[in-house]
């Protein structure tokens, strides 16, 4: 998936610009329920303004009258170095940038380098969510790295009345055999000790099924 398809536009966004005070910031922010708030003169993004930096630079100042340093304008407190990233990025490039910064949105440009939006930390986590399907079955298999085992666990679970929403292949420290985590739609979650038998036939060592560890299946 592509950062273009999860983006808030730039039409739709609550911003603030850099002569607003700290109040009417503050106001806003805490009026949508945000955390920060993208700065912009025009179309052009300046910088962002956080609910806790503004109260963070506060108990720092010298100021103790909180409604006189509330009257600051904005670009004195925003922070302007802001990472952004490109409309046609893929999702777990904005991913990667959320863990690395710590950030609440990115900034998304286009191929002239126009702000034209913003990702959030919530859109982007619930499309990773969405991604993995983590509310589909969660399957754990064994098994030694061969030619066709892949086409051939595919085969086994469609057969079987499964549809694979996510699958992830993991080394070991044993040479020669693969981990790989499934996660299954089952259309009928009574069919689910079918498929586990039907894999174990096929050759396929099941460790696991939603985080419960596998002895034996009759």
């Amino acid at each position: 998936m592509r950062v273009k398809h999860i983006l808030l536009p730039l039409e739709k966004l609550i911003t603030i610009s850099a002569d607003d005070t700290l109040e009417q910031a503050l106001h806003l922010i805490e009026e949508h329920g945000y955390l920060s708030l993208p700065v912009l003169e025009g179309e052009q993004l300046l910088g962002v303004l956080s609910k806790q930096y503004i109260f963070e630079c506060f108990f720092k100042s010298e100021e103790t009258d909180r409604d006189i340093y509330l009257q600051h304008p904005v670009r004195e407190l925003m922070k302007t170095k802001l990472p952004v990233i490109h409309e046609n990025e893929i999702m777990e490039k904005a991913i990667e940038i959320f863990f690395k910064k710590n950030l609440r949105f990115l900034p998304v440009i286009n191929d002239e380098g126009q702000f034209i939006g913003i990702v959030t930390h919530k859109v982007i986590f619930q499309k990773f969510i969405q991604s993995f399907g983590f509310k589909n079955v969660r399957i754990v298999i064994g098994t030694f790295d061969f030619k066709g085992r892949l086409a051939k666990l595919t085969e086994v679970i469609a057969k079987a009345g499964g549809n694979i929403s996510s699958i992830m292949q993991m080394d070991t420290a044993v040479m020669g055999i693969k981990e790989i985590v499934l996660r299954v739609q089952m259309e009928n979650t009574q069919k689910l000790p079918k498929l586990i038998r039907k894999l174990q036939e096929s050759g396929f060592v099941v460790r696991e099924v939603d985080n419960e560890e596998i002895i034996e299946i009759e």
